[in-house]
């Protein structure tokens, strides 16, 4: 990225199962304590059964908290959004710069959660009112709301490639930003649990009823999660003139399309290594360079094995990684801009987290996660892996400014 514009991030916005608020979630992950339990949020047959990573509110709590209108037929997915992009513009108090801002938003599920609630009422002939439900189905429609209730004057975009979606939407606005195309643009994820979403997964037998275990031998699947992240992101000369205060910038990205499967990854890791690669030469980096590798890790057979074997190639056996799914679910779109959050938190106060619930190593491979809370580590450059359906692998690398 030498010779262009760098790329500050000079506001963050997260509400996780770790908490509501950046602040928030980093003291929870700094804990060392899984917030995951076992399924409360909505009527399902797998209440208390399986563990997830949910947010304790309801959406009417939600609302509140956003003090915006119960009249209003905004998705879960929309509402997690909006407390997570307010957060991150929070320092944006001028009118002027809100007609500068651009957005570019992931979703992997949409308003699903909404969308199944009136399918349901149809199904039982319960009176429905309206069918306002169609216009937050689509994963296009958070962004519809988040420009309406944020009053961004400029485009917006969504993108939807399952679990790399987020740290695409971060690539396209890091794009936009060292191209001067534009200025400041907001970029982020959000995706909600759902009983859509859950029984998906569990068709794909890939959901660990009990506490997930990211790169263990014994590992059973996934836990999943909700949230949403939003960073803006900002031409660096344009951050100074108006005296912001940058968190981190992006420093290197690399998206793989290795369609291998529509659902799993290459098991020799093919396009994570790629991806890696590709983002250590976008940032100009050797892999010598990156301290902590924050990755996707989503505690599925296919996946870690997979990851294990790219991080291994790219850095050695002895580089330092874990994932954070065990603390926050797997949250799917919005996974990656959750990821990077937490990876600035952790850049910011030097600390690593564990890899909880890591006992043994997977069988030829040998590769061994973070199990500890290391404190007092300088960290200058995160890589952060987003590894999605379809082959679709992203690789973002974070680093001090």
């Amino acid at each position: 990225m030498n010779g262009l514009s760098e790329v500050w991030i000079t506001g963050i916005g997260i509400v996780s199962p770790l908490g509501i608020g950046f602040e928030e979630n980093i003291q929870k992950l700094k804990s060392g304590v899984s917030p995951l339990n076992k399924l409360t949020g909505f009527n399902s047959i797998h209440n208390g059964l399986l563990t997830v990573g949910q947010i304790p509110f309801s959406n009417d709590e939600l609302k509140d908290k956003l003090y915006i209108s119960n009249i209003l037929n905004y998705s879960r997915t929309t509402l997690l959004a909006l407390i997570a992009a307010r957060e991150a513009l929070k320092g944006i108090d001028s009118n002027e710069l809100m007609k500068n801002i651009s957005l570019v938003s992931a979703s992997t599920v949409g308003g699903m959660g909404n969308t199944e609630s009136h399918f349901s009422d149809i199904l039982k002939k319960v009176y429905t009112p309206d069918i306002d439900f169609i216009e937050e189905m689509d994963c296009g429609s958070i962004a519809r709301s988040l420009i309406k209730e944020l009053q961004i004057k400029d485009d917006f975009y969504t993108i939807s490639t399952a679990c790399s979606s987020s740290s695409n939407a971060i690539m396209m606005g890091s794009r936009f930003i060292q191209t001067s195309k534009k200025k400041m643009v907001l970029v982020g994820g959000s995706d909600s649990l759902s009983k859509f979403v859950i029984n998906g997964f569990l068709c794909l037998k890939n959901v660990d009823p009990e506490l997930c275990k990211p790169f263990d031998q014994d590992r059973v699947g996934l836990n999943l999660g909700e949230g949403s992240a939003f960073l803006l992101l900002e031409d660096s000369i344009h951050a100074i003139n108006r005296n912001a205060i940058p968190y981190a910038k992006v420093s290197g990205y690399c998206n793989v399309n290795e369609t291998y499967h529509m659902t799993g990854s290459s098991p020799e890791g093919t396009g994570a290594i790629l991806a890696m690669k590709g983002a250590l030469s976008n940032a100009y980096l050797n892999s010598t360079d990156i301290e902590f590798v924050h990755a996707h890790g989503t505690s599925t057979a296919d996946n870690d094995l997979a990851e294990s074997i790219a991080i291994k190639n790219v850095f050695g056996q002895q580089q330092l990684f874990a994932s954070s799914k065990p603390f926050t679910g797997h949250t799917l779109a919005a996974s990656g801009v959750i990821s990077s959050a937490l990876s600035i938190g952790c850049m910011q106060q030097d600390f690593i987290f564990p890899n909880l619930n890591f006992k043994t190593p997977i069988e030829n491979v040998g590769m061994n996660p973070n199990t500890r809370m290391i404190k007092g580590l300088d960290v200058n450059h995160t890589m952060i892996n987003s590894f999605g359906f379809g082959g679709n692998n992203t690789s973002l690398i974070i680093s001090r400014t």
